[in-house]
């Protein structure tokens, strides 16, 4: 396979849609994704950016990740407009917070009929996002 073309170990090229209010972690995650093969990753700091980013693109993303905490329009509210949409994607929620507050976000993810694949504490762990990748093949 030729890396040059950007596509997961499944051979499937993917599209990510990042939100975080945090550029540092924006531009770490990014880079993970890409060494992992992730054709186009698009970048929020926060719901209004991501859900203007998610209205305005052409092809829906296959995977969101998304923070849990951001100023302004935080990812629980994002989750409620992604499933106003009836977004069939993949969702991984990312946090800074400890574990029981993922573990209720990802049950607030489900109960808006989300498929929400992981839960993530930061810093991302580049093994882990290897781990949801494969989920999308």
């Amino acid at each position: 396979m030729n890396a040059d073309k950007h596509t997961t170990p499944a051979g499937k090229s993917i599209r990510v849609l990042l939100v975080d209010d945090d550029k540092f972690m924006l531009e770490l995650v990014s880079d993970q994704l890409r060494e992992l093969g992730v054709k186009e990753v698009t970048t929020a700091t926060d719901g209004v950016q991501a859900v203007t980013a998610f209205d305005g693109a052409s092809e829906k993303p296959d995977l969101i990740l998304c923070d849990l905490y951001m100023p302004g329009q935080d990812g629980f509210q994002f989750m409620a407009l992604l499933a106003e949409r009836a977004y069939a994607g993949g969702v991984v929620l990312i946090s800074g917070q400890e574990a029981r507050t993922l573990k209720s976000a990802s049950l607030i993810g489900q109960f808006h009929e989300l498929n929400v694949l992981a839960t993530l504490e930061k810093p991302i762990d580049k093994k882990a996002l290897a781990g949801v990748l494969s989920k999308l093949g």
